[in-house]
């Protein structure tokens, strides 16, 4: 009898909650379109929110942000410090403690084809007043990108045909430009 107990709990405390959680691993914690105003166009990017590596203690977070052919406003590498500060409000984390990716493609182009891909790795620090410093760019490659959300980033370009999902980033009172 000590036998079967002694699996059975071991199943229902152990491999079970493994196996309902194992589907969701793969999968970033947030996948969105993103909308800002950028001087005087709406400004459109994908945004994925994933877990940073688990032996980063300097990061909590790894966000990808993809240039996407429907944004008529600023691009987001020019836009990348208003952008991380408006993400970091809207999810709650401090931007200065993010891995930012900055994903160009096929799919940042109207009518791109083709299987190019850049990817920028961008890090902030805070300076003596708690503003966001200049950004720190590098070049980084899929593979990178990969670890820095350990393991779980998937290419996915959002469907604009079914996506209601937009997060609007421009509130009324927003004077940014």
């Amino acid at each position: 009898m000590p036998v079967r107990f002694a699996v059975c709990s071991l199943l229902l405390c152990w491999l079970v909650p493994v196996l309902l959680t194992g589907t969701a691993c793969g999968q970033p914690l947030a996948d969105t379109v993103f909308t800002w105003r950028g001087y005087a166009l709406e400004a459109r990017a994908q945004v994925q929110v994933y877990p940073a590596p688990p032996d980063d203690e300097r990061r909590d977070r790894t966000v990808v942000v993809r240039e996407l052919a429907e944004n008529r406003g600023p691009s987001t590498m020019d836009d990348v410090r208003y952008l991380a500060d408006r993400i970091g409000r809207t999810f709650r984390i401090d931007p200065a403690r993010v891995y930012w990716i900055i994903h160009w493609g096929a799919f940042s182009h109207p009518g791109g084809r083709g299987s190019k891909e850049l990817f920028l790795r961008v890090t902030f620090r805070r300076s003596e007043s708690g503003r966001l410093s200049s950004p720190y760019w590098r070049a980084v490659t899929k593979t990178d990108v990969r670890e820095l959300t350990d393991r779980r980033y998937r290419f996915s370009v959002p469907d604009r045909s079914t996506d209601t999902g937009d997060v609007d980033m421009t509130p009324a009172s927003d004077a940014r430009r």
